[in-house]
């Protein structure tokens, strides 16, 4: 339970920088998911019992496919990042947490844009806390399980 947790903890704060980068600059350097991929998905395998290979492999394909499909349709609009962000959630979390996460993400960007009467903001910030979230939920479900 714990190593879950501080897994999500960790996760959260990476999410949190890269969050309030793309607020603030409105780009993430593609270094940070050259190293994010390959940390997480080591520690997710040697420290954490996070998902099993298959989910992980599932969830990041799904994140990267359909976030790459959308970044070709809106021809820019949506930034790499967002694909590459979107891959990192779905190798973490699985394609149900994945699609929890996106759903949240989508959800609370509309509530906002309708408040803020913007016809864009920055997605990666919606996507954190979306995968946050649904991280959340996710390792409460485990120990539920565990300890029912």
């Amino acid at each position: 339970m714990l190593t879950e947790f501080f897994h999500l903890a960790l996760f959260a704060i990476f999410s949190i920088c890269i969050a309030g980068a793309d607020i603030k600059t409105g780009a993430i350097p593609r270094i940070v998911f050259a190293i994010a991929f390959p940390f997480f998905f080591l520690y997710n395998r040697l420290l954490a019992s996070g998902n099993p290979l298959r989910e992980s492999a599932i969830g990041m394909l799904l994140g990267l496919a359909i976030f790459l499909l959308a970044f070709l349709i809106s021809k820019g609009k949506l930034g790499l990042a967002d694909v590459w962000y979107s891959a990192l959630i779905g190798m973490l979390l699985g394609p149900r947490q994945w699609y929890a996460a996106i759903c949240t993400a989508c959800l609370t960007a509309a509530i906002c844009m309708l408040v803020l009467r913007k016809r864009q903001v920055p997605f990666i910030p919606f996507m954190a806390f979306g995968s946050i979230i649904a991280g959340l939920i996710q390792v409460y479900r485990y120990w539920y399980f565990k300890h029912g």
